[in-house]
């Protein structure tokens, strides 16, 4: 089967943000190990927890975007770009895609959607709480708390960095 220009390019917008996500994952990686001093045994038991972690959070924050898009559906039945960008909003696309006649498509309930996205944020917190447990049997207080600053402190970073190649990419 030969491979069309439509198809080539998905899949290499897919391999890129592939090889993107693994890159910023291993600049984490290496950036929190040393700022927080794992030894080679801390970060041998640590790691695998946390990209257990990671994963499980990942899931929820999916089921929060299907919960929000649900709110968003019964909200704006027919679609809104109503106070999003001026491009309009994505779920609006959506409900356009693949030219299907979304008009008869039921209104999902707004109580029920967002009884689903409230109960992601203590299945969020149930998930935290359980691993922070298991980290606490990997390494001291201390280097947990180090390992949550530094966290922050990579996110805080990657999100300066962006600003700067947004401003940079704006002067020139």
């Amino acid at each position: 089967m030969e491979a069309t220009e439509e198809t080539q390019e998905p899949q290499k917008f897919n391999k890129d943000r592939k090889a993107y996500s693994e890159a910023l994952q291993a600049q984490k990686v290496a950036f929190i190990t040393q700022k927080v001093g794992f030894t080679a045994e801390e970060a041998e038991k640590f790691w695998p927890l946390y990209n257990e972690l990671d994963g499980k959070i990942k899931a929820v924050m999916h089921k929060r975007g299907q919960a929000k898009t649900e709110m968003y559906r019964a909200l704006n039945p027919r679609g809104s770009s109503e106070g999003r960008t001026l491009a309009g909003d994505h779920r609006d696309a959506g409900l356009r895609s693949f030219g299907e006649d979304h008009s008869s498509k039921p209104v999902p309930s707004v109580e029920n959607a967002l009884e689903r996205f409230i109960q992601t944020f203590e299945e969020e917190s149930r998930v935290r709480l359980e691993y922070h447990q298991k980290f606490l049997k990997v390494l001291s207080a201390k280097k947990i708390a180090g390992f949550y600053f530094a966290e922050e402190q990579f996110s805080n970073k990657i999100f300066r960095d962006f600003i700067n190649k947004q401003l940079e990419k704006k002067d020139k």
